[in-house]
């Protein structure tokens, strides 16, 4: 699950190489704000809209929180900036 977390950071970065920082950041806000719809049951495994978790359960899940993402691009938005 590392990886994919990982993978999914590394995609944030690529995405606001393209589009721009502030674009990538306010796109992740805007589906932080979005309340997750709910999966057919047979798709339920795929679902990735997961609240926060706690403590070491989060080394289980495959995508970090959008709130680490988006403090993630703007880290770095203020590394490239100086």
């Amino acid at each position: 699950m590392y990886f994919s977390r990982k993978r999914e950071f590394v995609a944030d970065t690529g995405g606001a190489d393209l589009a721009g920082h502030q674009n990538m950041i306010n796109a992740l806000k805007h589906l932080a704000q979005k309340e997750p719809e709910a999966l057919p049951e047979q798709m339920a495994a795929f679902g990735i809209g997961e609240k926060a978790k706690q403590g070491l359960s989060h080394l289980w899940s495959s995508h970090p929180p959008i709130e680490a993402r988006i403090e993630a691009l703007e880290n770095r938005a203020i590394t490239r900036n100086n």
